[in-house]
């Protein structure tokens, strides 16, 4: 079965494990737990252990299970802010898995209070590469040089126009190719775009 918090695919098998622990539990304490995961995912920090120890003393649990429990929470989370699942679509999906009700709407409602807050700071720390601002090019058709063994061919100059994402600044980037150079360039470059284009769909 697929689950739009997993991305559209099976949930992982690990997490079907667990969340019979997650069940034994109150849904008070459930969500108590999940309020610290969210602030450790806010923070960047670690998550205060002790804190969510104190939480669970009552339901006899070893230090693995309170870490399993902790990383389940924290997958439920962290996968249903970046797929951008709903309040609803989560409660029901967590449903399917065998979760009580009770700790379902828990959940989903500490994951609705701070998932704006979370997509902000998930897109904040997200990679952002240099993109392309602009590009110039012009042909040149060398007739005679004495630098240069083959003339009477086409240089092509480039200047790609870069803009770095986190100051705004643009930088240029001059270059010269032969023509052929320039063919193997621009092959390159058309199958790049069509594997981008088909991996997309």
């Amino acid at each position: 079965m697929k689950f739009k918090f997993c991305g559209d695919l099976d949930a992982p098998d690990w997490l079907l494990r667990e969340i019979n622990t997650l069940s034994k539990i109150t849904n008070i304490r459930i969500k108590l737990i999940t309020v610290q995961v969210v602030n450790s995912l806010a923070s960047g920090e670690n998550i205060d252990f002790d804190k969510v120890e104190k939480l669970v003393k009552d339901a006899s649990f070893v230090v693995s299970d309170i870490k399993a429990l902790i990383a389940a929470v924290h997958f439920i989370i962290f996968n249903s802010v970046k797929n951008d699942v709903d309040e609803t679509t989560l409660s029901t999906e967590l449903q399917q898995l065998g979760l009580p009700k009770e700790h379902c709407d828990s959940i989903s409602r500490a994951f609705r209070e701070h998932k704006e807050k979370l997509r902000q700071i998930f897109y904040n720390n997200t990679l952002k590469l240099p993109s392309l601002e602009s590009l110039d090019w012009r042909v040149d058709f060398i007739l005679s040089s004495n630098t240069i063994q083959e003339v009477n061919a086409p240089n092509v100059q480039l200047n790609f126009k870069v803009k770095n994402p986190s100051n705004g600044e643009i930088t240029s980037h001059p270059f010269e190719i032969s023509a052929k150079k320039f063919n193997v360039l621009y092959y390159e470059l058309k199958g790049a775009k069509l594997l981008i284009e088909q991996a997309s769909q």
